[in-house]
């Protein structure tokens, strides 16, 4: 699981938070959030983008977030609450769209149970260089989906 800072802890707290927007809206697919922060020197990190998934089909919480951060995505760290997605369904997958904005390091709340992702997203990201941590909030970011 790795060791986790006081931001960490802050920011995947913001992205469960984002996460709940998407209640009743997204099924059949999970509530995610996901919050891009850029450290530059400072332990305390400011966000430069963030976003949740809004509905089945349309553009999930990292592609919110990528585009809200723009240019600041290089370098940066990005807190989601479920793996990001590794495959092509109705949107694109995910982890791809993270390592082509040169995200630095991906902090996971919790693995995707989904056996067409199941892995693949944070292996991804692994084989781009990106540093993965996953188990941050993990109970909270189960919560957010019962039964998924």
């Amino acid at each position: 699981m790795g060791e986790f800072s006081t931001a960490d802890y802050r920011y995947m707290a913001r992205a469960i938070q984002l996460a709940k927007r998407g209640l009743y809206t997204t099924d059949p697919n999970p509530r995610v959030g996901c919050v891009m922060v850029h450290f530059d020197g400072s332990a305390e990190g400011s966000i430069v983008g963030e976003g949740y998934h809004v509905r089945a089909g349309e553009p999930h919480a990292e592609i919110h977030a990528l585009k809200a951060a723009g240019s600041a995505a290089q370098g940066a760290t990005a807190y989601v609450t479920l793996e990001p997605c590794s495959h092509t369904g109705r949107t694109g997958p995910c982890a791809v769209a993270l390592a082509q904005a040169g995200v630095a390091r991906v902090v996971v709340a919790m693995g995707d149970p989904n056996p067409q992702v199941s892995g693949g997203g944070i292996e991804y990201l692994k084989a781009a260089g990106i540093q993965v941590q996953v188990g941050l909030l993990e109970a909270d970011a189960r919560a957010l989906n019962p039964g998924f």
